[in-house]
């Protein structure tokens, strides 16, 4: 297994790891259940905060859509050979969008929920991890081979 072929691996785990935090989220809030909180005590706060929502749409489930995005990109990048390069800087567009959002999403916890949720700081460290794997991927495409 080559370079490339190895960070679509380990972004598509990331992904995954995202996706189902973000899946539990979704599913626990949205069946009306309490979210177990390991690291923190303000998962409830943010999820009933009138942030969880934007334009109608649960946070968690953008999350999830978001992460289901960087698996299809890296493994449809997987698949196309020499086109990788072009679908790493797409995942790397997508990692720029996220990494804004996210950091958004954590500034409004901590500034003004003033509660903070584990599971969306697990989300923020992996799209953030995920935005490092696809930079450092970006970077090597250009060395030689891009091929996966």
């Amino acid at each position: 297994m080559n370079r490339n072929a190895k960070l679509v691996v380990v972004i598509v785990c990331l992904a995954l790891a995202g996706l189902s935090a973000a899946t539990y989220v979704f599913v626990t809030h949205s069946l009306g259940y309490e979210l177990f909180c390991p690291f923190a005590t303000g998962c409830d706060a943010v999820q009933n905060s009138p942030y969880a929502v934007l334009f109608g749409i649960p946070v968690s489930l953008l999350g999830m859509v978001g992460f289901t995005a960087y698996i299809v990109l890296a493994l449809t990048g997987l698949r196309s050979g020499p086109a990788v390069r072009g679908y790493l800087h797409v995942l790397l567009v997508l990692s720029m969008l996220e990494v804004g959002f996210t950091s958004y999403m954590a500034y409004l916890q901590i500034s003004v929920i003033r509660a903070v949720c584990s599971w969306c700081m697990l989300s923020a460290a992996l799209t953030v991890a995920l935005a490092a794997v696809v930079i450092y991927a970006v970077a090597g495409s250009g060395r030689g081979s891009v091929s996966v």
